[in-house]
């Protein structure tokens, strides 16, 4: 039933029944559990034209056969579905899985010029898709269909796009920056002459990777290895007339003399190597193209062959090569499925094992030309897709063959080795935690095995340079059917403070880096499709709500010597003769007083400090709203007015030192473009307790300006009355990844009026004056006699 009402020269449709029209529905040769041609309302539309794209350049895949790209974060959106693409005759882009028609994505003609071809195409965050078209780099911003963009900073063109979606906490700042890299490349000639792209922000701005591999050879592929940090390249290579490939690893300033182990791959001239990299940053990567198919659970440093587990159906152990080929694979983060022309293979992401299993086989009489793709849609339950023209409009319907996994293994003889455990959970999943300098993490995994099957867990880190672990497993108890239950207790720390680290690699300790730690079980086989590894992100790096708090036992507003609601309209003023704009501690400078307002709402009310009494700032360290410690490394503060009126009670000699300690002049002149009060950080500390030759000794007339509650320096202050503001910053690199920092407003007070009168003057006239009476005293009777005796003489 269909009712149209006619207002403003239009159709407006009240109610479509969607079902009364009829739809072809092809029959698939796949053993699908359930197979549809999915469409709505839109395909039967004709009149919908105002929700279509301007006019623009119908997209096409350069490549014969399709692909379909599927965004790996399907938490990032609310629905729990992430969006698609799929790559071939026309392109499409859906969220709902193409449970909907959908028309052909479009280029704005201002863009390019037909025929628009795409080479590559990668979602980036949850927003926008990067894809190449024509050899330039574009980004789409996927909810607003009309809006695209060019990427800047590409000079030459490209063919492919390189990136990896950080799933355990979009919204963290590490999570994000790993999901914002992409790399642009073109391959097939040599990797030394080859342009490499890369994007820190998205896709909207690249630059030009300038470092080179070591050992050249044809480039083939170039990836983001987020869980070690690094890019690799894979290279191909003719030595000694035999043609090796390999990995070989680096950053975007410099690329490393180590490489994977070598691999053989002939490919023809007509070959392409496609990848894909599993979500779940554990190290996985699949390549695969016409006559190969290898995987690496290490991010290349090791690669095998993918073998296929024998069966009744198929009693082979390699994979169909020549006319059939390996078309597609698909992978979450646990499972992979392998597509040719007429065979399905599934298989899980095993580190101990890379076997997979004929899944089903295709009516040979129906063989697909092109090749078919497919996708996961849930867990154990697989679709293979491809689209359908509409007979009504531009919309196309997807043709959707459905396959339940743990149904087809079942049918598969002999049987399959049943799943050994019946338990494996850890409440730490899926999620992301960080671990500071010398911090630890404890997590605990449930589990329990099937009776008799021996199972036992194992546990992994994906990048063993940066974190370490210690695990031991206890029984805990039974489950109802009588099974022993265990506990699998980890311990993680960072790795350069386990006593088995390579120095080497910690020379830069100044920043953090990622692993994963991933809790398996050993050769659990193909059969547990629900079974999944136990996963979380570890940011060996600052927490993001560690800071610093200085106590303010005593305030000048709870003496009355300032009320708070005067202070947030308040200017304060400091002398012209005790402040140097420039932070260099000069006197002397020909300038103005300088009016300060202060700042309520930052600084609050200041500590009250008496002149006479030194000081030192007390530091607690706090992580979100929870008191951890107070701090008891080194620190530095700096007024950040320029105020240079106060001074420290101990030298470098009376402080210990073994060398000449930094201080605040020579450290803002090392880089002046930094404003002073950034200039001394973690970054940049060097302790004075460690000795560095004779060039570089201690001084008895320098100042020790580096503070530690556990030391006796002190903030000395003059004969002086008023308000001061300081920076803190904590610049021991060896506690803690953050920066930090906090201000604090202090009051001195107590001191009296400096008097006006010259101290020097006003002490020789009094010795004058008391020299005169001295003389008077003398003098003054003998004058009085000689006077008497002079007026007697006259009388």
């Amino acid at each position: 039933m269909i009712m149209f009402l006619w207002k403003s020269g239009a159709y407006l449709a009240i109610f479509v029944n969607l079902w009364l029209l009829p739809v072809n529905v092809e029959v698939s040769a796949w053993p699908c559990s359930t197979e549809r041609i999915v469409h709505s309302a839109a395909s039967f539309d004709v009149l919908d034209v105002r929700t279509r794209p301007p006019s623009g350049v119908n997209l096409r895949y350069v490549y014969r056969d399709p692909i379909l790209i599927q965004h790996t974060c399907g938490k990032r959106f609310k629905s729990g579905i992430p969006p698609s693409l799929y790559l071939g005759e026309n392109v499409f882009l859906s969220f709902d899985r193409f449970e909907s028609s959908r028309q052909p994505v479009l280029i704005p003609s201002t863009l390019t010029t037909p025929p628009a071809l795409v080479s590559a195409a990668v979602f980036v965050q949850a927003d926008r898709l990067l894809i190449v078209v024509n050899g330039m780099v574009y980004l789409h911003f996927i909810y607003q269909l009309h809006l695209w963009k060019k990427a800047y900073g590409i000079n030459n063109p490209v063919t492919e796009l390189s990136n990896y979606d950080c799933c355990f906490a979009p919204k963290d700042l590490i999570c994000s920056d790993i999901s914002k890299m992409v790399l642009a490349y073109d391959t097939g000639d040599l990797a030394n002459t080859r342009q490499i792209f890369y994007s820190q922000d998205g896709g909207f701005t690249f630059k030009s990777i300038d470092s080179k591999p070591r050992y050249d050879g044809t480039l083939l592929r170039v990836y983001y290895f987020a869980s070690t940090s690094e890019i690799g390249m894979l290279v191909n290579r003719t030595e000694d007339n035999a043609t090796l490939t390999y990995f070989t690893y680096g950053d975007v300033e410099y690329v490393a003399d180590q490489t994977g182990t070598p691999f053989v791959l002939n490919l023809h001239d007509d070959d392409k190597i496609l990848s894909i990299l599993p979500p779940g940053l554990r190290g996985f990567i699949i390549l695969w193209s016409h006559d190969h198919f290898m995987s690496s659970s290490n991010n290349g440093m090791t690669t095998e062959i993918v073998t296929v587990l024998p069966t009744h159906d198929y009693p082979n152990t390699s994979f169909p090569t020549h006319d059939e080929g390996v078309c597609f694979v698909a992978a979450t983060s646990s499972e992979v499925a392998a597509i040719t022309k007429n065979r399905l293979f599934y298989g899980s992401l095993d580190m101990v094992s890379s076997q997979m299993v004929l899944l089903g086989e295709k009516n040979v009489s129906m063989l697909a030309d092109p090749c078919e793709v497919m996708m996961f849609e849930h867990i154990g339950t697989l679709s293979i897709i491809h689209p359908v023209p509409s007979d009504l409009s531009d919309y196309y319907n997807f043709h959707k063959c459905t396959i339940n996994i743990q149904a087809r293994l079942m049918d598969l003889r002999p049987p399959m080795q049943p799943c050994p455990i019946e338990i494996l959970d850890g409440e730490f999943h899926d999620r992301m935690f960080y671990i500071d300098v010398k911090d630890q993490l404890y997590f605990n995994v449930t589990f329990v095995p099937k009776p008799g099957t021996g199972a036992h867990p194992y546990v992994t880190v994906g990048n063993p340079h940066v974190l370490a672990f210690r695990a031991h497993i206890v029984q805990e108890g039974y489950t109802y059917d009588g099974n022993p239950k265990y506990i699998l207790h980890i311990k993680l720390f960072e790795q350069r403070f386990s006593g088995m680290s390579h120095e080497d690699f910690y020379d830069d300790y100044l920043t953090g880096k990622v692993s994963t730690v991933t809790v398996d079980v050993y050769n659990k086989g193909i059969f547990c499709v629900d079974m999944n590894p136990q996963t979380a992100l570890i940011a060996v790096d600052c927490p993001p709500k560690k800071h610093i708090r200085v106590v303010k036992s005593t305030t000048a507003c709870c003496k009355d010597l300032f009320k708070p609601r005067l202070m947030q309209n308040f200017t304060y003023l400091i002398d012209k003769n005790l402040y140097d704009p420039f932070f260099l501690g000069r006197k002397g400078i020909k300038q103005e007083d300088h009016p300060v307002p202060y700042k309520y709402e930052e600084w609050e009310c200041p500590l009250l400090l008496y002149y006479d009494s030194p000081w030192i700032p007390s530091l607690e360290l706090w992580e979100n709203d929870a008191f951890v410690e107070h701090v008891p490394a080194d620190f530095v503060l700096i007024e950040i007015n320029g105020m240079h009126n106060y001074d420290y009670l101990l030298n470098e000699v009376e402080a210990n030192c073994l060398s000449a300690a930094q201080n605040w002049t020579t450290q803002i002149q090392v880089d002046p473009d930094i404003h002073p009060t950034d200039s001394w950080s973690r970054y940049n500390y060097h302790s004075c307790k460690t000795h560095k030759g004779n060039h570089s000794l201690p001084s008895a007339a320098s100042k020790y300006q580096v503070l530690n509650m556990n030391e006796n320096n002190r903030v000395i202050f003059p004969q002086y009355s008023g308000i001061y503001v300081f920076k803190i910053i904590v610049v021991d690199p060896l506690y803690s990844y953050c920066s930090l920092n906090t201000t604090v407003s202090v009051y001195v007070h107590g001191a009296l009026p400096k008097s006006e009168i010259n101290v020097g003057k006003t002490l020789v006239s009094f010795l004058v004056l008391i020299f005169g009476s001295i003389l008077m005293a003398y003098y003054f009777p003998k004058l009085m006699k000689e006077n008497a005796r002079m007026k007697s003489i006259w009388d």
